[in-house]
């Protein structure tokens, strides 16, 4: 229960910034497989954007939905898809002549106990999914541009650059599984790629808000790197994404597994696919992709890569103080006082003999390091405002 609550409370110390590495493969293993299925297996793009025939059946007592397919197959007459939508049964197929969909009336009307006038058919022409692919493209162009100006207005550029890379990195593998599992690309599908856009940029913006208000005024101190604030961040904000993911995936889950799966109402399967895996990639990309890079731009800008050696080399220098202490039982010199050379190295002998001394001092460093879970203190001024001089500590007064 203590880690529960320590997850409820935000105060967990694990270490997202520190293995980023790893969830680099693991995120490039992933991309690269949903990359090959995308350039050779492609989509399975529906009658909306390929253009073809659609056919809905009444469903009778006794006719299943194999029984339809096979009757328009027997006509000569591929099928795109066939599923299950409410009261009746949905059979796509290619474009076909006016002579094979009166053949296919009627065969389908016979096998379904059906008549012929009781059979609703469209007919789409593939230049309307072209329009529909057009706008979508369109659209979301304009979000991306519109997000990633916000983002940089309201924060800064690093961590717009780093919001739209974990975007790309969300639309990416939702596209892939949709390769992989062959599902149809419907207006449908469009819409719910659309919807997960602002639910991944949402959770982004959050531990991104929270970075920011760990990281401010950091450059003036000497406590914590800018990754150990962001990785502080990202644990503050953990519950949150959670919740947040549970929340939005739950409803969808039920649509995927339940309507889809268990009831067969397939007409779901498209809009409830997209939403659920955008949903589990826009909170994983968040978390352990968005954050991760956005520290490594950070390093890139010399003031923090020059603040991080700072901060380092000030926790060896206090870890080797300790160790000195220990060692020979003298209290550690004060800061900016030089520590004598009998004191650091000892007799020549001793200190080459004495093979884990430094062993010792890089584990009091590491040991000296705050922790990820703990909240970094703000420097309080130790004087009064700037021009004025400091107050006494007793109550005399200067005459």
């Amino acid at each position: 229960m203590s880690t529960f609550r320590r997850l409820y409370r935000g105060e967990t110390n694990i270490d997202f910034i520190g293995y980023r590495k790893r969830w680099y493969i693991a995120s490039g293993i992933i991309v690269l497989i949903c990359l090959v299925s995308i350039i050779f297996r492609g989509f399975n793009f529906g009658i909306e954007f390929a253009g073809g025939n659609q056919f809905q059946v009444p469903a009778r007592p006794g006719v299943t939905l194999q029984d339809v397919r096979t009757a328009m197959e027997s006509q000569g007459i591929e099928v795109a898809s066939a599923q299950g939508a409410g009261t009746g049964y949905v059979i796509r197929t290619a474009q076909i002549t006016d002579e094979q969909r009166t053949q296919a009336l009627s065969a389908v009307a016979k096998a379904a106990h059906v008549n012929v006038s009781d059979i609703a058919t469209d007919q789409v022409s593939s230049s309307w999914g072209g329009q529909v692919t057009n706008k979508a493209l369109v659209a979301l162009v304009v979000f991306l541009f519109a997000v990633g100006l916000y983002i940089w207005v309201r924060f800064e550029q690093k961590m717009a650059i780093a919001a739209l890379g974990a975007l790309a990195h969300d639309l990416l593998l939702t596209a892939g599984i949709y390769s992989l599992v062959g599902f149809e690309v419907t207006p449908g599908t469009v819409v719910g790629l659309l919807t997960i856009l602002g639910f991944s940029l949402y959770d982004t913006v959050v531990v991104f808000d929270k970075v920011e208000e760990n990281a401010r005024g950091l450059l003036g101190g000497s406590r914590y790197t800018y990754g150990e604030s962001a990785n502080l961040a990202v644990n503050q904000t953990l519950m949150r994404s959670i919740n947040t993911s549970l929340i939005g995936l739950l409803p969808v889950a039920g649509l995927l597994f339940v309507g889809a799966g268990l009831l067969g109402v397939g007409t779901l399967k498209d809009l409830a696919l997209v939403l659920f895996v955008g949903m589990l990639t826009g909170a994983y990309s968040s978390l352990f992709l968005a954050t991760p890079w956005l520290v490594d731009l950070k390093m890139l800008d010399q003031r923090y890569r020059l603040h991080a050696q700072r901060v380092l080399a000030k926790r060896v220098a206090l870890a080797k103080g300790e160790a000195i202490e220990a060692k020979t039982g003298r209290p550690r010199a004060k800061a900016g006082a030089r520590v004598p050379a009998a004191d650091t190295a000892g007799p020549a002998a001793d200190g080459d003999a004495d093979a884990s001394e430094q062993a010792r001092v890089d584990t009091l460093a590491a040991a000296s390091a705050p922790r990820v879970g703990a909240k970094p203190s703000a420097s309080k001024p130790t004087g009064g405002r700037p021009g004025q001089p400091r107050k006494r500590s007793g109550g005399s007064k200067r005459r």
